[in-house]
């Protein structure tokens, strides 16, 4: 997987991950760029850094928690490009553990991968009703992440 082919799939999560916000249904708490504080702050701590509050979080420095924390723990690199977006994307949005589960469980199709993980929101809206708020953006994510997935695929074969 080429570092082009990371810088892709960032793009795409940034379109979903934008600034700081601290929604009280959502359990990760306070938040920018998809990155929750527990997360800012153990990578803080791990490079030494003092911390600080996650809205102040810069995009190079998400990048390399993205990078470190999500792309190289999940096993991105060794993935080929519709698993490592569908892995990537739900890094951020639902772990690296939850993540693995979905890619395991896929079978190496990226189509079953995005199911299984809408069927993990609907399941999760069961036992938690209050996150029915995030309901509609979750599933427009999968499915725009199918698309943008389609359209890479898509122009990688015209360019051959």
């Amino acid at each position: 997987m080429s570092s082009s082919n990371f810088t892709k799939i960032i793009e795409f999560v940034l379109l979903w991950e934008g600034g700081f916000v601290n929604h009280p249904a959502d359990p990760g708490g306070a938040t920018n760029l998809g990155i929750t504080q527990r997360t800012y702050d153990n990578w803080r701590r791990k490079k030494g850094l003092p911390l600080q509050s996650v809205e102040f979080m810069k995009k190079p420095e998400a990048l390399e928690i993205y990078k470190e924390e999500y792309w190289d723990k999940a096993g991105c690199e060794g993935l080929d490009f519709p698993l490592a977006c569908c892995q990537m994307d739900a890094c951020v949005n639902t772990g690296v553990s939850r993540a693995n589960k979905f890619l395991d469980g896929c079978n190496g199709d990226y189509k079953l991968y995005l199911e299984l993980r809408n069927t993990f929101y609907l399941d999760l809206i069961k036992r938690r009703p209050n996150m029915k708020v995030f309901q509609k953006g979750w599933l427009r994510r999968t499915g725009d992440l199918r698309k943008f997935i389609d359209v890479v695929l898509m122009q990688l074969k015209d360019s051959l």
